[in-house]
């Protein structure tokens, strides 16, 4: 009989081919976890409320041991977005961001204490950035696309879709700093992946349990997710019946801790602190909270200063797709998209203040991002033959990427006065040199420079995003074209809206660069002084 045994070098070189299969397997994925680790956009003299009071409230807990902000401030400074209890100063936002980033601060801690030193604030904020939310996000948009292409039996719709939602929506803007949005996001779409993962009549009762556990936790990380919550609850109990009751169970813990937090410092479990708001301009705001308006539902998804389809257009397929879902054969996995998606918009129209102060885009609905996304993927599934589908969703998310990388990695806090931030305000910084802090600026990169490994991430994510699932080069180069004519026939058009800056828009712009870190190469300063168009 012949010697099956491989040589050491055949051995290797198969070695070697599995490895490249591994890594090409999981290559989009790689490109977008490293665009969320290699910039920080660090501001400290606007002092990001939404930020700052999470920071505030972690320090507080490891350094006083306490949950109230009062010795904080007095040492650390002023704050916004505060309550305030019998004269007793709390962080207003949900606390699960603040007590996730306790273990890494106390941590980062006791390293620099074993040195002599003490972290400053901005390797804290870059701590907690870093551990905090762009690690467990990345985790997240792991297993996100095994869910994609389990879902859609295609690599290329994994591709498509993982950087879909890691670089083409609200995720990543705040994915790169210390809040909530994007992890409560996470966490509420993970429960619904478990969920649809688990067969109706044979659903593990653990994976019931981990799917209750993580919509619980959602609502702590943002109250608003606990819409999302309701819903995906709602989802396990059709889609299960009686086993929902472990997903209940998974849930009590979460709902313990929430209950147990505001009782402690509100006075019962549920009291939230917009009654007890500091700023007395933002109490009067939460106390005009109505029926939705129908403007501000137009300018939640359409506007161009913040609308969610103008900063991620490729989710209007999510909802074209939820439709087809709702039609076909998963019709409730399309009335889990189309509830949560409605849902949360709904609420956002009934805030007075529903464009949320300085942001990318609506903030506050950030849950929406994964369910409309997979919306795309049931769409997918349900295709006949998916290349015009592909090539089109592949098109807008170009644009996607495009607005909300730069938007994220170089200034997260748009001041409301722009109508089109990111050709008005961002491109302009750039072009001028005005850069963030990013691996590319540790590297000894400067002004535009220092995005280049960032810009090569995205590309090379975009690259595989855009490969399309037909292996024939002639059907691979049409797909590539038809997205990119897609990708100019929207950003083109959006390139020239409302480009003669008002004398708001220059004010603002002016503090941006009066406030800019790392300091600007000397030309760049100069053009501080008068802000490009």
């Amino acid at each position: 009989m012949p010697d099956e045994r491989l040589s050491p070098a055949s051995a290797a070189g198969a070695g070697a081919r599995a490895r490249f299969r591994r890594l090409r397997r999981h290559g989009a994925w790689i490109c977008v976890a490293l665009a969320y680790l290699t910039v920080f956009p660090y501001y400290a003299r606007v002092n990001n409320p939404n930020e700052n009071v999470r920071i505030w409230m972690t320090r507080a807990i490891v350094e006083f041991h306490e949950l109230n902000l009062n010795r904080a401030s007095a040492t650390w400074g002023y704050v916004n977005d505060k309550a305030v209890v019998s004269g007793r100063l709390y962080s207003s936002k949900a606390p699960g961001t603040s007590l996730l980033g306790v273990p890494i601060y106390a941590a980062q801690r006791a390293v620099a204490r074993l040195f002599g030193a003490q972290p400053s604030p901005r390797a804290i904020t870059l701590g907690l950035r870093f551990f905090g939310v762009g690690v467990p996000l990345a985790i997240f948009l792991f297993f996100f696309a095994r869910w994609a292409e389990r879902v859609t039996g295609s690599s290329a719709a994994r591709d498509l879709l993982v950087v879909a939602l890691g670089l083409g929506s609200i995720l990543y803007p705040y994915g790169v700093i210390f809040v909530g949005h994007a992890l409560a996001a996470a966490l509420a779409f993970s429960s619904f992946m478990l969920l649809s993962l688990e067969a109706p009549g044979a659903a593990r009762r653990g994976r019931l349990a981990w799917a209750g556990a993580l919509a619980g936790a959602a609502v702590i990380f943002e109250y608003q997710a606990g819409i999302a919550a309701v819903v995906v609850a709602a989802y396990a109990l059709a889609r299960h019946r009686r086993a929902a009751l472990w997903f209940a169970l998974g849930a009590l813990p979460a709902v313990a801790a929430f209950g147990l937090y505001h009782a402690v410092v509100f006075g019962r479990p549920w009291e939230l602190p917009f009654g007890h708001l500091e700023n007395p301009q933002w109490a009067e705001l939460h106390k005009q909270v109505g029926r939705p308006d129908p403007r501000a539902v137009g300018g939640v998804l359409f506007s161009i200063d913040m609308g969610l389809f103008i900063f991620s257009p490729y989710l209007l397929l999510g909802v074209l797709g939820a439709l087809v879902a709702l039609a076909r054969e998963e019709r409730l996995a399309g009335a889990v998209i189309l509830a949560v998606s409605g849902g949360l918009v709904c609420f956002l129209a009934t805030l007075p203040n529903w464009h949320a102060g300085w942001c990318v885009g609506p903030r506050y609905i950030s849950a929406v991002a994964p369910f409309m996304t997979a919306g795309l993927a049931y769409a997918w599934r349900a295709a006949r033959r998916p290349f015009v589908l592909s090539a089109l969703a592949a098109g807008l998310v170009v644009p996607s990427v495009a607005l909300n990388v730069v938007s994220g990695a170089v200034y997260p806090h748009y001041p409301e006065v722009f109508d089109n931030p990111v050709f008005d305000l961002t491109l302009p910084l750039i072009r001028d040199g005005y850069v963030p802090y990013s691996l590319g600026w540790l590297l000894g990169l400067r002004r535009a420079w220092s995005l280049l490994p960032l810009a090569l991430l995205s590309l090379a994510a975009l690259a595989l995003a855009l490969r399309g699932e037909d292996a024939r080069p002639r059907r691979r180069l049409a797909h590539g074209a038809l997205a990119l004519v897609v990708a100019a026939a929207f950003l083109v058009p959006l390139s020239r809206y409302g480009r003669k800056p008002s004398p708001a828009e220059s004010a603002a712009a002016a503090f941006v660069r009066a406030t800019w870190e790392p300091p600007p190469t000397p030309a760049a300063a100069r053009t501080a002084k008068s802000p490009a168009r």
